[in-house]
Order: structure tokens, then sequence, then C-alpha cells
């Protein structure tokens, strides 16, 4: 019998799109199988006829529902309900400072610079996230784009434009472009017919990459900022990307693999497509300085703290063993400064980054089924 995780992509893919599936369950004749996947900030409960039923939500609301059990007699399922916040927080020299306040807060990222902190704002009173800015020097906050909302954004070398990825109704994103300074409104620069693209990141040049969903299977793009010019960075498929260097040169991404006891790998992959390098089996997190002469790795599931290393001139990259760093004591001997005892979302310098702390609150339940 297929498991679930062989199902999961398609549940999410005509499902919550492009989302992240945290566990999955039979029922006990085997005919649905049902899925804790995420849509937006919450889990939801889906379920699907096996083999080629429709996605269905079981579960909705306010709440979100994480992982699940099935009962025995199939006719209900224990799921813990609750819900979570998160507040962005600042590091420097002074110690830390909570950067927001009100609402949900995620996914900082430092300007170019360093004298400005964007983040991504729920608060409730607006559909989604909205862009915000904190001057870390004035001390003024302020929105972005009132009025939209964003998956995954961008902020360009210069602070000119912001790139970012915008879902529809049906759970397709696209991308699009807009000056900070608000003289023009924004623009869409996702071809017409495209399955669904996220992810941007803008390049020293002012180009754009970007994930693209084909086919079921996600790939590395790379286009102008006006849509122009695409094309694919590898022919090899990735689940998600998740940083790129300063100086332009790579992009991390998380990328599947054969074999037992490894479904994934976090690889960088050089923007003109010449190459792919293996950083760490499995998931692993990492960033770069702004100046991008460190890298910071992480293995979320294995510890909080965030490793310094440094960059090489000639590849833009740490020294990295032949298949990567597989461990946390790699990560210990390879370290060339005091290790961040906190995983971090964006680095300006080891004694300045910025961070997310997230709050939950949540009781197991039985729901039963219809």
């Amino acid at each position: 019998m297929t498991r679930p995780s062989a199902l999961a992509a398609k549940v999410t893919g005509k499902g919550p799109q492009a989302e992240t599936c945290l566990a999955g369950a039979w029922s006990p004749d085997g005919k649905w199988i049902y899925l804790s996947a995420k849509k937006g900030d919450k889990f939801q409960i889906w379920r699907q006829g096996f083999p080629d039923g429709e996605p269905e939500l079981v579960t909705s609301g306010p709440t979100s529902q994480e992982g699940m059990e099935m009962a025995a007699d199939g006719k209900s399922f224990i799921t813990s309900v609750g819900s979570r916040d998160s507040t962005v927080w600042l590091h420097d020299k002074d110690g830390d400072h909570q950067i927001s306040s009100e609402g949900n807060a995620v996914a900082p990222s430092f300007s170019s610079h360093g004298n400005r902190l964007y983040y991504l704002m729920a608060n409730g009173q607006t559909l989604g996230y909205e862009l915000w800015v904190k001057d870390l020097i004035g001390e003024k906050v302020e929105k972005v784009l009132p009025g939209y909302s964003m998956q995954g954004y961008s902020v360009s070398r210069d602070g000119k434009e912001v790139a970012f990825a915008m879902g529809d109704p049906s759970g397709h994103s696209s991308l699009w472009v807009a000056a900070t300074d608000h003289r023009s409104s924004p623009r869409r620069i996702s071809l017409a017919g495209t399955e669904s693209e996220d992810s941007p990141f803008f390049l020293p040049d002012g180009d754009l990459i970007f994930r693209a969903i084909e086919g079921g299977s996600n790939f590395l793009y790379r286009m102008k900022a006006d849509g122009s010019g695409r094309q694919k960075i590898s022919p090899q498929r990735i689940f998600d990307a998740r940083a790129v260097s300063p100086d332009g040169r790579w992009v991390i991404a998380n990328t599947p693999v054969a074999g037992e006891g490894q479904t994934a790998e976090s690889a960088a992959f050089a923007v003109d497509g010449r190459a792919t390098v293996p950083v760490c089996p499995g998931y692993c997190f990492m960033t770069w300085n702004t100046a991008g002469t460190v890298m910071f790795v992480s293995f979320p599931s294995l510890s909080k703290d965030t490793y310094p290393m440094a960059v090489k001139h000639d590849t833009g990259l740490p020294t990295l063993p032949p298949a990567g760093f597989g461990r946390l004591e790699d990560l210990a001997k390879a370290k060339t400064a005091a290790v961040i005892p906190r995983q971090v979302d964006s680095i300006a310098s080891s004694s300045v980054y910025a961070y997310t702390q997230e709050n939950a609150r949540r009781n197991l339940y039985r729901i039963p089924l219809p």
C-alpha cells in the first residue's frame, strides 16, 4: 500500500497549493488518506479518497490542527488543536529588542546596508501578511505596501523595489514587483497560464531568482524584474528555495534525493547553472551576513544554535566536507566565530541579527468524522 508521504504532493497540489504536509494517516479500511497540511499560516486536516479522489477539507476555522492519530474504528481522529503567534526580535550590542508588538510577525530580513529591518505581519485588520519596515536609525515603523498580502518577499539591493509572491483564491501564487516609493502600482510579472511561482530573491544586478512549479514539480528559475529573459537554472527538482548569496553566485535550495534513510538534501546551486554543491544531508538552514563574508548554518531538528563559517573568496562558500555537513560535530569543528545560541532569520553581523520567536497554545481534541 502506498505510504501517506507518497500522496502528500498530490493532495497539497490540489488542496493547499505548494504548502507543507506535517503528518498523515490511513482510514482503517484503506479507502481514505488523511493529512495535516499547511495552508496560509495554519495547518488543517485534509482527506483524499484512495487512489484518485479529490482532496477535501475536513477542519477549518481560526485554529490550527497539527498532527493526527486515527481511531481504531475509523470514526474519529485525535489532533493537536490550538494557535500560535510569533514576534520579530533584533539582537545588537545592547541585547535583544522586540520589534513587532501586535499581530503575528514573521520573515525578518535586513536591507543590504543593515540599517533597515523588513518583516511580514498579520494583525487581523487586513487579510494575510503585509510587508512592514523599521528604520533602525530613526526608529520609524511603517507599511511598505499597504493592502497587499504576501507569501514571500525580497527587497532590491538599492531598496527601491520589492518582489513578492501573492496567492489567488484557487491557491496558486504569482510574482509581483512594486516600487517602495509608491510612485507606481505593483505589476504582475508571472506569465499568464503558469502553474505557480513564488520565493523571489533579488540578485545584485536586479534580476530575480524564484521557484516555479511545473507539472507538480518545483524548479529554480531566473528572470529580469520586468518578467522577461526567463531561464531555468537547473533541471534538478527542488522542494523550496531558501536563500541567495549577497554576491549573487549561489542559491540555497532543498532538493529530493533517492536512497534509504534520506529523502532530501540542502544544496547550493550556482546561479549560472554550472555546479551544485551539497551543503548538508536532510534539512538545514543557511544564510549569509549582508556583506557575504560569513555563512551561518543550523540544523533546526537537532539544535537551536547557529554556526558561523568563513566564506572563501574564490568560491563564495565555506570549506565544505565532500558530502556536506552531516552532524553538529562537523559544524562545531568548522565554525570560525562564536556560536549564536538560537536560529536566526537574517544577519547583518555576528552581533547584529534578527530572529522570530514563537508562542504556542495547544490541546488534544477528538474530531468525529462525517
